[in-house]
This record gives structure tokens, C-alpha cells and sequence, in this order.
């Protein structure tokens, strides 16, 4: 089983005010005008492996894969300690 790739290691993906995109130009979204996702996807430590980023040209790996309890800072309040 091929692992999927994320935004979470890509090293192309930028942060701009609350909206994540790609420094490539590559829609991450094609409901957004400016072709980003809401950075509270990035917040909750969804799984960010999106679709056009599974076949990119341009994909370089930043590095080690995330772990998923890594991943966000805002938990759901059954989450919290």
C-alpha cells in the first residue's frame, strides 16, 4: 500500500493570512476563487491528502511523515487533558 501525500510534507505548501495553497500555482480547492483551503483544516489535524496532490509533478518531500497525534492544535473538548 502506496502512502498517500500530504500537505503536511509538501514542501510547496504555504500559509497566507487562513488560507493554505500551493507556491506552485496548483488549485487545492476548486470551490475557492484563489484555488486554497481553509487553514482550520490545518488546525483540526485533518488528514490534508488531497487528490491533486497524489499525482503532483512538483511534489517534494519535506521530510518524515507527521504523526497523526502531531498533527493540529485545536482538539475536540473529549480530546482535551
Amino acid at each position: 500500500m502506496k502512502k498517500k501525500r500530504t500537505l503536511y510534507e509538501c514542501a510547496h505548501a504555504r500559509v497566507n493570512g487562513k488560507r493554505i495553497y500551493c507556491r506552485k500555482g496548483f488549485p487545492l480547492s476548486d470551490k475557492a476563487a484563489n484555488g486554497g483551503i481553509d487553514i482550520i483544516r490545518l488546525a483540526r489535524g485533518e488528514p490534508l491528502a488531497l487528490e491533486i496532490c497524489q499525482a503532483c509533478p512538483n511534489f517534494d518531500r519535506l521530510g518524515s511523515i507527521i504523526p497523526h497525534e502531531e498533527r493540529g492544535w485545536l482538539k475536540p473538548k473529549g480530546d482535551r487533558k
